[in-house]
């Protein structure tokens, strides 16, 4: 095994490789990369047997590739990144010496790593599922920043670690959930689909990390794993076992009153009082009626704060409400638009939050009973 190639080019995509390696894996082989150097092409994979990333290099202008000899080997994932990263050379030659050794030379002088051989490392299966639809790079980084901040970072219900993508007709619902708030996109596909199925968060974010721009996404998926295939790279992953929840129930469709608000008024009212925290949960409460509407945070051992919105407009009977002021703003960064509206139900209902000029994208977030 023996080439050169530009050593750019060539740490961005062991940098996508790596993005799945788990240092803490129980097998030695899964914390490196599996180098296949073929006549006409180099393929680099990174697994934790969760996810697996396999990125294809083939000979052009821009990586200046010169293939001298086929072969393979499994290298330790941050020793090879980390010389890689810190050479200063614009190309690097990668040679195998005696299958335990591999050999990386620059002008300036010479790096030896120790090696294993490729048949240590798991057989992944890249197949491809049958079932398939495509999303442009743009509408799949919006789902995921609209969705997976929403997820549970909690190991008891797997299921609510992930985005559910549920397909009906051309409409596509993603949606994440803790189980105390709730975020959904809606998207319209090019063609009639029809599946449900539940992809870690940590998977959507790796894929975006990934992405071009130029390359529209092809996913491919069956009742086990899912496929996202863009330019010469695949980033493949297991569905999420166990039933979501159905969150079309919980998202309330008839409502007593509203507020508008200005989105970044709101955002800097919340962030101001971060620091005002009970249990180390930031509380608000709205204090809404037509005279205007309040925000008030109480924190025992730190203080108070009462500010009034300047550009805010309530309708309905008045109404004192609690919320997770994390869970506000993290919803108000989602949304991203110029005004926010929260649609009411009733004191201690769920509360829908969507942008005024975007239908698409929707919050639940649920009150906090307050005793004060």
């Amino acid at each position: 095994m023996k080439f050169s190639i530009d050593r750019r080019y060539l740490q961005d995509r062991l940098s996508t490789a790596a993005r799945a390696v788990s240092p803490f894996s129980p097998l030695p082989a899964l914390s490196g990369i599996l180098i296949q150097v073929k006549d006409d092409c180099i393929i680099f994979t990174g697994s934790d047997s969760n996810i697996a990333i396999q990125t294809t290099i083939i000979p052009g202008e821009l990586n200046q590739l010169r293939i001298d000899s086929t072969g393979s080997a499994c290298v330790e994932s941050k020793y090879l990144l980390d010389i890689v990263r810190k050479l200063d050379c614009d190309t690097v030659e990668l040679e195998l010496m005696d299958y335990t050794l591999v050999r990386l030379t620059t002008d300036n002088g010479t790096f030896n790593i120790n090696s294993s051989s490729a048949d240590e490392y798991p057989v992944v299966d890249f197949t491809r599922p049958k079932d398939h639809f495509m999303l442009t790079p743009e509408d799949f980084r919006q789902i995921v920043s609209s969705t997976a901040f929403a997820c549970s970072d909690k190991e008891s219900k797997p299921v609510l670690s992930g985005v559910n993508f549920h397909a009906s007709g051309n409409e596509l619902h993603c949606s994440g959930t803790d189980t105390y708030r709730l975020a959904r996109k809606t998207l319209e596909l090019n063609e009639n689909q029809s599946f449900n199925m539940t992809i870690s968060a940590r998977t959507l974010n790796e894929v975006m990390k990934s992405l071009s721009d130029s390359d529209p996404i092809d996913i491919y998926t069956d009742k086990r794993k899912v496929q996202f295939v863009f330019g010469k790279t695949i980033i493949q992953s297991r569905l999420l076992d166990g039933a979501f929840p159905p969150v079309e129930r919980i998202i309330p469709t008839e409502f007593s009153s509203r507020l508008v608000v200005d989105t970044q008024e709101l955002s800097r009212a919340i962030d101001r009082t971060n620091f005002m925290k009970n249990a180390n949960v930031h509380l608000i409460k709205l204090d809404c009626s037509e005279e205007g509407v309040r925000i008030k945070v109480r924190a025992a051992e730190i203080g108070n704060s009462d500010e009034k919105l300047k550009d805010a407009k309530w309708e309905g009977e008045p109404m004192n409400v609690t919320l997770n002021g994390s869970y506000v703003l993290d919803a108000l960064k989602a949304l991203k638009g110029e005004r926010t509206e929260f649609s009411f139900s009733g004191q201690l209902k769920p509360i829908r939050l969507m942008d005024v000029d975007n239908s698409s994208t929707l919050m639940v977030v649920v009150p906090v009973r307050s005793f004060d």
